[in-house]
């Protein structure tokens, strides 16, 4: 039986630690278990909306008066020779972690980043120049009008932040990634090199949701130095407030709430289209009521 919570807070489950009370909250454990809540949602009307390790997201902080699907049960890997096989809900970071204990090399770009390995794919997470889709062999995914399906790499148009099978309403419940034998010390020196960055650019101080803005490849304008700029860094609105360190992240510092994030990210836009005449494009993703 797949388990299911009523009303309770959903701001445990996202990095910002910000969200409001559920009606419902599923918590399947394999692809036939997030294939089934899904049709019974779609079938009842229900309104609803996925999580998996709760990054890159900002959920509201109103009653909703609905169903949250969480992946995060749906943990499972094997490990093979060549490769990694693993549920949509394992730990991204978990998945370099497991690469080390196998001494396979490959994954270690993937360690310390936030979420579950079915979001970074959702999302064709990268760091250090690699993104996920360089790794992947194959993944599963459902859809509750179309059932299960298979996708190869080939099958899949992957961009910066974008993963077209996702788009189309597809979710993603397990994953093929590659990995090859490495040496030990060298892979355990590259994951240590990856933790001092993050620790030296101050990601684990307060809890975020990551980059606010997606950088814009195409006119080569990166968000955050656009945003440092522009003076944003220490900004506040009640208890959130922009990184002294990083212009696109927006922290929580102890007392956020969802209104108070939304509040500056608001701000941000408004004032780099009136200042450089430039729109910028969320990477972070609005759930539940605001």
């Amino acid at each position: 039986m797949i388990k299911h919570l009523r009303n309770i807070s959903i701001a445990p489950y996202t990095n910002y630690k910000i969200g409001g009370v559920a009606r419902e909250t599923h918590f399947p454990t394999n692809a036939s278990e997030l294939l089934e809540t899904l049709k019974t949602l779609e079938r009842s009307g229900t309104p609803y909306y996925l999580l998996g390790g709760g990054s890159n997201v900002l959920v509201g902080d109103r009653y909703w008066d609905g169903a949250v699907v969480l992946t995060i049960g749906m943990n499972w890997y094997k490990s093979l020779k060549t490769r990694l096989v693993c549920g949509a809900g394992l730990e991204t970071s978990k998945v370099a972690e497991i690469a080390l204990e196998n001494g396979k090399t490959g994954l270690e770009f993937l360690y310390l980043l936030p979420g579950t390995i079915g979001g970074a794919l959702a999302m064709n997470a990268r760091y250090d120049m690699k993104s996920i889709a360089d790794s992947l062999i194959r993944f599963t995914a459902v859809h509750p009008e179309k059932g299960s399906k298979r996708f190869k790499h080939n099958d899949v148009d992957f961009a910066y932040k974008h993963n077209s099978i996702v788009r189309e309403g597809w979710t993603i419940t397990d994953l093929t990634l590659s990995w090859k034998s490495g040496n030990f010390a060298m892979i355990q020196k590259r994951m240590a090199a990856i933790e001092k960055k993050r620790a030296d650019d101050r990601h684990f101080d307060f809890p975020s949701c990551g980059c606010i803005f997606k950088n814009d490849h195409e006119h080569n304008i990166q968000a955050g130095k656009l945003l440092d700029e522009l003076g944003f860094k220490g900004f506040k609105a009640g208890g959130a407030q922009v990184s002294e360190h990083h212009a696109n992240f927006i922290i929580n510092t102890g007392s956020a709430t969802a209104h108070d994030v939304l509040t500056i990210i608001e701000h941000i836009e408004r004032t780099v289209r009136e200042k450089r005449g430039i729109e910028l494009e969320r990477e972070v993703k609005l759930k539940g009521k605001f």
